[in-house]
């Protein structure tokens, strides 16, 4: 591992804090800690490559702190929040957080998804690449067909593919009604049209293991749809994809 990988933990729970930092130190990454967003801010001056993010600051937002770094700068932010609400959670990703993890969390989990980001700025992205990898999926964009983990495949219709194109080029960021609307139909967002939600409920019958619980296109209240995982590119159908769902339930070993 690179001496390079400096990680920056902002956070008041001094406790949380000091066991984050021992667990990440063990597996090699450097660390440093805020206490404030102000102090935060401060530190980016040392140009951390990925900031460990609490969402609930004794000075602010940790979402408004995301944005303003996102803002300035580059660097990946994992959001860590306690608060039990998937929109606060996603709106996270809108303001550039590239994942988050809901305390209290299993330590290989957060390991799991600090090696993931990295891996991801090492690999440069391959843009002309046939297939594109998102969660346990693997869309060939030549067939426009998907492949589960199983090399099963799944027909899309033109319009689920154009979605799905739409969500992916736009991964972990808020797609729009309007934005939808516009891309696959020409035409602005009437706050009537029920076509872009019948397309999401018929990608997400295709995509999602439980479509009354979805877990990669979701919904957030009032501004549009989110595809909250990662997405790779590769020129093979065999490679394994490395997929880490999130998971919001307690297991034995937590912080």
């Amino acid at each position: 591992m690179k001496p390079s990988n400096k990680i920056l933990i902002i956070d008041d729970d001094n406790e949380i804090v000091t066991l984050v930092s021992d667990l990440l130190k063990k597996h090699g990454y450097s660390t440093d800690c805020a206490e404030t967003a102000e102090q935060g801010m401060k530190k980016l001056r040392l140009k951390p490559d990925l900031i460990l993010l609490d969402i609930m600051l004794p000075d602010g937002d940790g979402v408004d702190l995301c944005r303003q770094i996102r803002s300035q700068c580059d660097i990946p932010v994992i959001m860590i929040t306690a608060v039990d609400s998937d929109i606060k959670r996603i709106l996270g990703y809108e303001f550039g957080a590239c994942q988050y993890i809901t305390k209290p969390f299993n330590p290989d989990l957060l390991v799991a998804q600090v090696k993931s980001v990295f891996n991801i700025k090492r690999t440069p992205k391959k843009v002309n690449s046939r297939y594109i990898c998102f969660g346990p999926w693997r869309l060939d964009i030549y067939e426009r067909t998907l492949f589960d983990r199983d090399m099963v495949t799944v027909e899309l219709s033109r319009a689920e593919y154009d979605l799905l194109m739409l969500l992916i080029e736009n991964a972990r960021r808020v797609v729009s009604r309007d934005q939808i609307t516009k891309t696959m139909h020409n035409r602005n967002y009437d706050g009537m049209d029920r076509s872009v939600d019948i397309t999401i409920g018929r990608l997400r019958k295709k995509v999602e293991q439980d479509t009354s619980h979805p877990r990669l296109v979701k919904t957030v209240h009032s501004s549009g749809y989110i595809l909250t995982t990662d997405v790779y590119h590769t020129d093979s159908l065999t490679d394994e994809i490395h997929y880490t769902e999130h998971s919001d339930s307690t297991e034995v070993k937590q912080f």
